[in-house]
């Protein structure tokens, strides 16, 4: 049995929201694509109100912190590697 017009449509637009799903939880799982995103937002900063500002300088802040915590693991497994060594 053929699909009618409305079928195959609402098919499609089942796959096409699948697809952006898949594809912004990709995006928001890359903290390069993330911090990118609120780097874009600093620069339209003249625009904002103050509390706009300060919610963007907490998420900014909120990243930060992330990158830290990031870059603490990876010095302790570094760490542990090198006492391995020895």
């Amino acid at each position: 049995m053929a699909l009618t017009v409305r079928q195959k449509r609402a098919r499609n637009a089942g796959y096409q929201a699948r697809w952006r799903a898949r594809r912004d939880a990709l995006a928001r799982a890359n903290p390069e694509v993330a911090e990118r995103a609120l780097l874009e937002e600093v620069e339209r900063c003249e625009r904002m109100s103050d509390q706009e500002r300060i919610a963007l300088a907490d998420r900014l802040a909120d990243a930060a912190l992330g990158h830290l915590r990031r870059a603490q693991a990876l010095a302790g497994v570094a760490r542990l590697l090198r006492a391995a060594e020895r």
